[in-house]
C-alpha cells in the first residue's frame, strides 16, 4: 500500500510538472501566434542567427519538441530550407536547458505569489488572459518540482531503487540508455532532467550517473520530431533526421571523455543540483557549437539519408 501511495504521488507530481509546462508553452504560443512563424522565418538568414533564434524561442515557450516539430512543418511547407531549420534545432536544445536551471533552485516560495498574479490577470483582456495562464503554469511548474522532491524521498527508501541508482552511477552507458528509454516514454527531456536534479537535491545520485541520464534524455525526446515528419516530404523527414543525428553524435562525442567532462562540471558549482543543471547546459552549448561548425557536411549527410540528391 505504501509503495502504491509513493508511486501515485510521484506520478501526480510529474503530471503536474508536465501539464504546467504545456500550459506555459500553449499560452506563450497563443500570444505570439503568427508572429512566431514570422520571427523564425526572418531570423534564420544565417546558421549562427538561426541558433540564437532557436535558443531564444525555446527558452520562451519551453518546448524543444514543439520547436523541432514546427521546423519540420515549415520545411515541409517550403517556408524554410533544411539548413535554416537545422540551425534553429541546434539552438532549441540550448533554450530548453532553462527548465533545468530553474529546477536547480528552490522556487517553492514563489508558488503562491506567481499563481495569484496569474489568477489576477485571467479576467482581463485576451493578452492578459494568456499572460495569466502562463504565470499559473509557471507556479504549477514550481509546485510540481516541490512535490516531486517530497514524493521521491519515500521511494528512495526502497532497496531496489537504491540498487538501481548505484548501478547507474557505476555504468554511465546504462545511465544513457535509461535516459533514452524514460524520455522516449514521457516525451519531455525537461521532466527527466528535473527529476535527476531533484535526486541531486537529496543526495540520491552521483554527478556522473546524473549526467549519463541527461545525455540520454536528449536522444529520447527526438521521438516527437520523428513522428511529426511521418508522411511529409523528404526535406521534412531530413529535418527530423538532423535532430536525431545531432543528439546521437553529441552523446557519442562526449561519452569517451565523460570523466573529464564530469570533472569540468564539478568545478562550476559546489552544489550538486547546480552541477547537474550546468552539465545539461554545457553539453548542449558545446555540441551546438561543434555542429554549427560542421553544419554543411551534416546537412549533406541527412539529405543523403533522406534520399535527397
Amino acid at each position: 500500500m505504501d509503495t502504491m501511495k509513493c508511486l501515485f504521488n510521484f506520478s501526480l507530481s510529474i503530471a503536474i510538472f508536465m501539464l504546467s509546462l504545456r500550459v506555459m508553452s500553449t499560452s506563450i504560443q497563443a500570444v505570439l501566434g503568427a508572429r512566431l512563424r514570422r520571427l523564425l522565418t526572418l531570423l534564420t538568414y544565417n546558421p549562427l542567427i538561426s541558433v540564437v533564434t532557436g535558443a531564444f524561442v525555446t527558452a520562451t515557450i519551453q518546448s524543444s519538441s514543439a520547436v523541432a516539430a514546427l521546423m519540420v512543418a515549415l520545411v515541409n511547407a517550403g517556408v524554410l530550407n533544411l539548413k535554416q531549420a537545422f540551425g534553429v534545432i541546434l539552438g532549441a536544445n540550448i533554450g530548453t536547458t532553462i527548465t533545468a536551471q530553474l529546477a536547480a533552485w528552490d522556487m517553492s516560495r514563489l508558488i503562491v505569489p506567481t499563481m495569484l498574479c496569474g489568477l489576477f490577470l485571467l479576467p482581463g483582456s485576451k493578452k492578459h488572459k494568456y499572460t495569466g495562464a502562463c504565470l499559473i503554469g509557471l507556479g504549477g511548474l514550481f509546485f510540481g518540482l516541490y512535490w516531486l522532491k517530497l514524493s521521491l524521498l519515500p521511494i528512495l527508501e526502497k532497496e531496489l531503487i537504491r540498487h538501481l541508482l548505484v548501478d547507474l552511477s557505476e555504468n554511465v552507458y546504462l545511465a544513457v540508455l535509461v535516459g533514452i528509454g524514460v524520455t522516449a516514454v514521457v516525451q519531455s527531456s525537461s521532466a527527466v532532467t528535473s527529476v535527476i536534479i531533484i535526486l541531486g537535491h537529496i543526495g540520491a545520485i552521483p554527478l556522473m550517473g546524473a549526467i549519463g541520464i541527461a545525455l540520454g534524455s536528449n536522444i529520447g525526446t527526438v521521438g516527437t520530431t520523428l513522428i511529426s515528419s511521418l508522411g511529409m516530404s523528404k526535406e521534412a523527414r531530413a529535418t527530423a533526421y538532423a535532430d536525431l543525428m545531432f543528439n546521437v553524435l553529441g552523446v557519442l562525442l562526449v561519452l569517451p571523455i565523460i570523466k573529464y567532462f564530469t570533472l569540468l562540471v564539478s568545478l562550476t558549482s559546489p552544489y550538486l543540483p547546480q552541477q547537474i543543471a550546468n552539465a545539461h547546459t554545457l553539453f548542449n552549448v558545446f555540441t551546438a557549437f561543434v555542429a554549427l561548425l560542421l553544419i554543411d557536411p551534416l546537412t549533406r549527410a541527412v539529405c543523403w539519408i533522406a534520399g535527397i540528391k
